[in-house]
């Protein structure tokens, strides 16, 4: 579930859900963008929402992809644009930087300032990430092994500053 403004972007094993959420106590189904079986992370800003579809996982997926969602029209999200990706798992956006979980790949930097036509920067490798949250310049990203905080204040030159690495028995 992500929340943005009134509204909460569900993503689901079959689709993207949009609620408004105005009432709070009983929030109303706007629309479904329906999309192939997959596991569906979900994040929004301004006119887009952004989305992940993975396979190889409980969902039964087999479509590795993000989808960059037309929302002005809430009741009518549109797909603007569907871009390979390898097997990506949560993401998170901070300004124009798009950051999105690709499993064993690491993390991947796209430019996000023109939704209609993303960008690749970078990818920073070297750890199996599930989920990222993003706050000014900063990212906590989950991965197999541990925590990492990396900065990317320089989204084409990212930086890893520290990690709690976890054991696994």
């Amino acid at each position: 579930i992500y929340p943005y403004g009134n509204y909460l972007f569900i993503g689901s094993r079959t689709g993207m859900y949009l609620f408004d959420a105005n009432d709070k106590d009983n929030p109303k189904q706007l629309s479904v963008f329906e999309h192939a079986r997959v596991c569906d992370p979900v994040v929004a800003e301004g006119d887009y929402a952004y989305v992940t579809l993975r396979s190889g996982n409980e969902c039964m997926g087999f479509t590795n992809q993000l989808d960059v969602l037309d929302v002005k029209n809430m009741e009518k999200p549109r797909l603007v644009k569907s871009y390979p990706m390898f097997n990506p798992h949560g993401l998170s956006k901070d300004g124009n930087t798009l950051i999105i979980c690709e499993g064993t790949e690491g993390l991947k930097f796209m430019d996000a300032s023109n939704p209609d036509n993303l960008t690749y920067r970078t990818a920073l490798k070297g750890m199996t990430t599930f989920d990222v949250i993003t706050l000014g310049g900063y990212a906590l990203v989950s991965a197999q092994d541990g925590l990492y905080v990396v900065e990317y204040t320089n989204p084409a030159s990212p930086k890893l500053l520290s990690s709690i690495k976890i054991n696994k028995p």
